[in-house]
């Protein structure tokens, strides 16, 4: 790999970084998520809902799902990083094989393929 010792040093360490703040969020959505589901278990259902307090709650629990689920993603495709340096293969495109930029990895530590690959998959999807 192209990636010279430090600045590979330098990314490890910015994807550890990414991996524990992330562990850390899913955590505590997952800790919001109980408490709202509790709270909502323990309210006294005879009086009933406005349809409008109805809808805040389903979009907010929507929201937080959607953040969850992305927060999830990123965090797989930092594992997924740090596995490759493992591997040794950190830095190689999926698809083509060829280095990654070290620029795009400075901006995208968990990038797994180059630019114009990612702009294949991009227009897939």
């Amino acid at each position: 790999m192209a990636v010279d010792m430090e600045k590979y040093s330098a990314l490890r360490q910015r994807l550890e970084d990414e991996r524990a703040r992330l562990t850390a969020e899913v955590a505590d959505l997952n800790a919001a998520a109980m408490d709202y589901t509790a709270s909502v278990a323990n309210e006294d259902r005879s009086y009933g809902n406005h349809m409008a307090d109805d809808a805040t709650d389903t979009y907010e629990q929507e929201r937080q799902l959607a953040l969850q689920r992305n927060l999830e993603t990123v965090l797989y495709d930092v594992n997924t990083a740090l596995q490759r340096m493992e591997d040794g293969t950190y830095g190689t495109c999926v698809d083509c094989g060829k280095e990654i930029p070290v620029e795009r990895l400075e901006a995208r530590p968990y990038a797994t393929r180059c630019v114009d690959d990612q702009a294949k998959e991009d227009q897939q999807h």
